[in-house]
């Protein structure tokens, strides 16, 4: 078992909606679980927001579920980021395909996971949708899906901290 932490980043456009919300919730269930071994980033594929905190919807969002802002700023992706995180997971195929844009070997690419894969059983929605031109319901929205989607995640990084794939 290694002896570093697993760590996860999310991905989505801009890191002011998606992403950031999804940092957000896998903290708390980590918390939830008592799980130290794990640490969680978010950021963008695109420059549009770099130091900007969530957007406010967003995080109005996330408070209504009780969810609580750790702090984060936007940042976007480096391919650095290959090299720091086990599990880098985009929000939607654009986002991914942007990922794998990057990636320059198999390892890379295989970091790469879409957060669909762990939707809740009888999710029909095969991608986290972008909230940003909607209203309160739609960021709502994306928060439940998260929240529902978290745990098959941390069954699956369990899974890989057994194999010590840190």
């Amino acid at each position: 078992m290694s002896s570093r932490p697993f760590r996860v980043l999310f991905v989505c456009l801009g890191n002011i909606c998606r992403s950031p919300a999804a940092e957000v919730v896998c903290c708390a269930h980590l918390d939830r679980e008592g799980e130290q071994r794990v640490q969680v980033d978010s950021c963008g594929t695109a420059a549009y927001h770099i130091g900007q905190r969530p957007d406010a919807r967003m995080l109005a969002a996330l408070q209504r579920a009780g969810f609580v802002y750790g702090g984060h700023r936007a940042r976007q992706f480096r391919r650095e980021d290959f090299a720091r995180f086990d599990l880098i997971i985009p929000q939607d195929e654009e986002n991914r395909a942007d990922l794998l844009a990057l990636a320059s070997t198999a390892e890379q690419k295989a970091r790469i996971v879409p957060m669909s894969r762990w939707f809740a059983a009888g999710e029909t929605r095969r991608e986290v949708p972008d909230p940003y031109y909607g209203d309160a319901s739609d960021f709502d929205d994306v928060v439940s899906l998260l929240d529902a989607a978290m745990p098959g995640l941390l069954r699956d990084i369990n899974a890989r901290l057994q194999r010590g794939e840190a």
